[in-house]
């Protein structure tokens, strides 16, 4: 076992007690804040028996330091989120062209037309094989399945 000097362990519980002390006020967090609002608006004159009364809720002799808590941890973050579902299908018809251009190019050549946002116009350049494309890549059919 270790021998530890009397000063020494002495020492050790004085710093121990102090931080103790010092860290005290943290652990009645809402009071002491009370407390120190209600000092604050005296010196600036608003002396009200509501601010004595919380002024009165802490002892004067007892520390009033607090550590600052940010708004996480006072419970008052918030975060709202909001898709714009529009902007999403539209990615998604874009995104979804190279595979049907993919999927039809062995059978024809494919290139999309300009169309409104929200939907994929290609124009194949051999009619006659549209029976042979629409098995292939049944266009309606990939893109409900995307969404």
């Amino acid at each position: 076992m270790l021998q530890i000097p009397l000063f020494r362990r002495l020492l050790i519980w004085t710093v121990v007690a102090a931080g103790l002390i010092l860290a005290l006020p943290n652990g009645f967090y809402t009071q002491v804040e009370q407390h120190n609002d209600a000092v604050q608006a005296i010196e600036a004159g608003f002396d009200t028996p509501e601010n004595q009364a919380a002024r009165a809720g802490w002892p004067e002799w007892m520390p009033s330091g607090l550590v600052n808590l940010g708004l996480d941890l006072r419970g008052g973050a918030h975060l709202l989120a909001e898709v714009q579902l529009e902007d999403v299908y539209e990615s998604r018809m874009i995104a979804a062209w190279p595979e049907v251009r993919n999927a039809v190019r062995p059978i024809t050549p494919l290139r999309q037309e300009d169309s409104a946002p929200g939907e994929i116009v290609p124009r194949i350049q051999d009619p006659e094989a549209m029976p042979q494309v629409l098995p292939v890549a049944s266009i309606s059919r990939m893109l409900r399945d995307r969404k």
